[in-house]
């Protein structure tokens, strides 16, 4: 399989606080990897290395083949969405979408990628007026507008409803059939089941354990999640005694 992101040994500090530790993590084309860990485990400080927004304190990061160290332009190939997504709540989806086109100096079918995330009916009112699964359906959008290769997103399920979940996970599973890989983050266990290829268990600062989900019958969902949940409260009751 082509390996579209590697991490190998990564570790990143703040101040007295050691977040990763010799962290790996390897990324195929096309799967959709999900990444489970209680509150401060270190996901989003792994997503936001991957795509440089932070510089890691040891290790090595390969994205498309390349040591991010050693390049400059490799995020062109990269959609993502970290934490909660932003805009200019005045304008419509349209307009937020155009703009951001505008910043990466490339252009795109914006009705096409409208329909895809199911924004059509609501494409021209202020941003003000979507709720939040709305909200988080526009962040997807722009994050794959410019087609990218790979697909980093935070929480992207954070705060949605149980029809927006679905209609989120339907939009997930589409994108990768068209091939971009996915990297997402998230606390709901049995969406992740449903919804990835593998599964990495972050705990210590390092993907701990890691689980193939290409099985979907209820009964190795179920074993699963369980072993999952213990992994969690596991590190959990660590954190807490710490």
């Amino acid at each position: 399989m082509e390996i579209i992101a590697n991490v190998q040994n990564l570790c990143k500090s703040y101040g007295q606080s050691e977040i990763l530790k010799n962290c790996c993590l390897t990324l195929n084309k096309g799967e959709i990897y999900s990444i489970l860990g209680v509150n401060g485990a270190g996901k989003t400080t792994l997503m936001k290395l991957l795509l440089g927004l932070q510089k890691p304190d040891s290790g090595t990061i390969c994205v498309f083949g390349k040591n991010i160290a050693e390049r400059n332009s490799y995020l062109s190939d990269i959609g993502s969405m970290i934490e909660f997504p932003t805009f200019y709540e005045h304008l419509g989806a349209e307009k937020n979408l155009e703009i951001h086109l505008s910043y990466l100096q490339k252009k795109a079918n914006i009705s096409n990628i409208i329909q895809k995330v199911g924004l059509s009916e609501a494409a021209g009112k202020p941003v003000s007026q979507y709720s939040l699964g709305m909200k988080q359906r526009l962040g997807i959008a722009r994050a794959i507008i410019h087609a990218p290769k790979l697909l980093i997103l935070d929480e992207p399920m954070n705060g949605l409803d149980p029809v927006a979940i679905t209609e989120m996970r339907t939009l997930l599973l589409s994108l990768a059939l068209e091939g971009i890989t996915i990297l997402l983050s998230s606390h709901i266990i049995s969406e992740v089941l449903n919804t990835s290829d593998k599964i990495g268990v972050m705990t210590g600062g390092r993907i701990s354990e890691e689980f193939s989900v290409r099985e979907k019958t209820p009964e190795y969902r179920e074993k699963l999640e369980t072993q999952i949940i213990k992994i969690l409260k596991e590190d959990s009751h660590g954190m807490d005694e710490t």
